[in-house]
């Protein structure tokens, strides 16, 4: 996915924000909530910042 793309419209986090966030150690959905605020508004994002999440660790852990 291009880093770009904004995931969460509320507060404009970017995949590459995900990305980043799990970089730096955030290894869940409900990690990358608190860090970024994500999916605590309308949502919408929950499901989509999940699959990054999961994916972006599975990246990295290998």
């Amino acid at each position: 996915m291009n880093r770009n793309y904004v995931v969460c419209e509320c507060t404009g986090v970017t995949a590459g924000g995900v990305e980043q966030a799990v970089k730096e150690g955030a290894r869940t959905l409900e990690d990358v909530k608190e860090k970024l605020g994500v999916g605590k508004q309308c949502v919408k994002c929950k499901d989509l910042v999940s699959i990054l999440v999961d994916s972006y660790v599975e990246d990295l852990e290998g």
